[in-house]
């Protein structure tokens, strides 16, 4: 742990942002099951929960045409948009009985909190469920605020979906840092002015190192001495 850390976060940093399942969380048993629910209604086999890591990330909507067309079946809007309902049916349900918050996340969102930074998630999952699990996993608080698919008329890769949620928890965009685990992070972050933090556990098929963050990190614990080398630059 770099002595400093802590006074190079809290003079460079006074808002945190964090992409929800893959970085902070694994979700993808939870999501798994709810999507296939879905296929059973539709006389189609389950996917997996490697399907499900791969699949997440863009929205239950692609999440569910992507389950839908492994199993060689393209639905068109419409009955693509009654199947998500159907999944947001299910997993709003229980989006909680298998998902575990990544070890060091508690710890890591604790110290923050005792430096006083402001601690927000910018998902492409629906707003209320991602309550449900930071508040079931006692990550909320510490974190403050939750920006998700549904809640401003944007969503990632688009920057205005942390940009606005930074404004909303009175954060400063210059002094922001987001912390995710896709292109659509880095992607949404770069474009908002504001540095980016990978995790090299995530949701993404191609491997976090290329996806042009500032850092990547591969272990949770390790993202506050990767916040003080930022800050330090």
């Amino acid at each position: 742990m770099h002595p400093n850390a802590d006074n190079l976060i809290a003079g460079r940093f006074d808002t945190v942002i964090y992409d929800l399942d893959g970085t902070l969380i694994d979700s993808a048993r939870d999501m798994c099951v709810a999507v296939s629910r879905v296929l059973a209604d539709h006389g189609l086999p389950p996917i997996t929960d490697q399907d499900a890591r791969i699949f997440m990330g863009q929205g239950s909507k692609v999440t569910v045409g992507k389950a839908f067309a492994k199993n060689g079946r393209t639905l068109d809007d419409a009955a693509l948009s009654a199947a998500t309902r159907e999944f947001v049916r299910y997993y709003e349900a229980d989006p909680v009985s298998h998902t575990t918050a990544f070890d060091g996340v508690a710890e890591v969102v604790a110290r923050f909190s005792r430096l006083g930074l402001r601690q927000g998630v910018c998902t492409n999952k629906f707003e209320r469920p991602a309550r449900t699990i930071l508040e079931h996993l006692k990550l909320m608080p510490p974190i403050a605020d939750v920006a998700g698919a549904d809640t401003f008329p944007v969503r990632k890769p688009d920057p205005q979906h942390i940009l606005m949620l930074v404004e909303r928890m009175g954060g400063n965009p210059e002094r922001t840092v987001m912390i995710g685990d896709s292109i659509h992070d880095a992607e949404a972050a770069h474009r908002a002015g504001i540095p980016a933090v990978l995790v090299s556990w995530g949701y993404t098929l191609k491997p976090a190192s290329e996806l042009g963050a500032d850092a990547v990190i591969d272990r949770f614990s390790a993202l506050p001495d990767t916040l003080g080398q930022l800050a330090a630059r």
